[in-house]
């Protein structure tokens, strides 16, 4: 089950400024509306004696924005302490030179649940696992800033190496291959822990789940552009987002 706390004003406030700080990505949902859509706060500031908060919106957001039926703004994030988070504000945000401000909550609800957002990996993704000796391709089925799900590319390898994939051991050197129009991001892995590994009952192929145990910073910047791009082109073609 989860745990649910609150958390105070000030502390939101805290909560706010990291998001900004750390370009901490936001899922946002106008009540009554459907609207959904994934942002990041670009700004903090004192508007009409109320502190508030600016985030990246589309077009459709304003547009929403304007409908009478549309209910509260939620929110919802994953925290510093990698714990999820949500909050609701009132559905009159600030404007200031046509720009949204959105009121600071009271309190924020603190859920003790680790989440992710994950996403359906494009294809042609791959993860290439440089510490096995030959090194391994593996197909990525989904992945988020946190870990990724995988199977092994070929069927003469994944019977070899099914072996070597076991619950528990901790791979270094991994390399995670997106390729979009042509040109191929790289992210570098430092090590990574296999979390699960369960059988797809389509398929009949072991799917393994890997965590993430050492990314560098610069590394992490470079996943969370390629998840930030996804999420703005899934959300463009409205298709939904999975959530784990």
């Amino acid at each position: 089950m989860d745990d649910y706390g609150k958390v105070t004003k000030d502390k939101a406030r805290q909560l706010i400024q990291y998001l900004k700080d750390k370009r901490v990505l936001v899922k946002l949902v106008v009540k009554n509306t459907g609207y959904e859509s994934v942002t990041v706060v670009t700004d903090i500031a004192t508007i009409e004696a109320r502190d508030c908060f600016r985030i990246d919106c589309s077009d459709d957001f304003h547009i929403i924005l304007k409908s009478r039926d549309r209910g509260k703004l939620y929110f919802e994030f994953n925290g510093p302490d990698k714990v999820l988070y949500t909050f609701e504000t009132a559905p009159d945000p600030k404007w200031r030179r046509g720009e949204v401000w959105i009121p600071l909550p009271d309190e924020v609800d603190r859920i003790q649940r680790r989440r992710n957002f994950r996403l359906e990996a494009p294809m042609g993704t791959e993860l290439i696992l440089r510490q096995l000796h030959p090194p391994l391709k593996m197909v990525v089925l989904d992945f988020s800033l946190g870990g990724l799900l995988c199977v092994v590319e070929s069927a003469p390898e994944r019977i070899k190496k099914n072996l070597m994939l076991t619950r528990g051991r901790r791979l270094k050197q991994l390399e995670l291959l997106f390729r979009n129009d042509n040109v191929t991001t790289k992210i570098r892995i430092g090590e990574a822990a296999i979390v699960r590994v369960e059988t797809n009952p389509v398929t009949g192929y072991r799917q393994y789940a890997f965590q993430f145990v050492t990314l560098d910073k610069n590394e992490e910047k470079s996943l969370t552009k390629v998840l930030y791009r996804m999420q703005r082109q899934l959300l463009r073609q409205r298709l939904p987002l999975k959530e784990g």
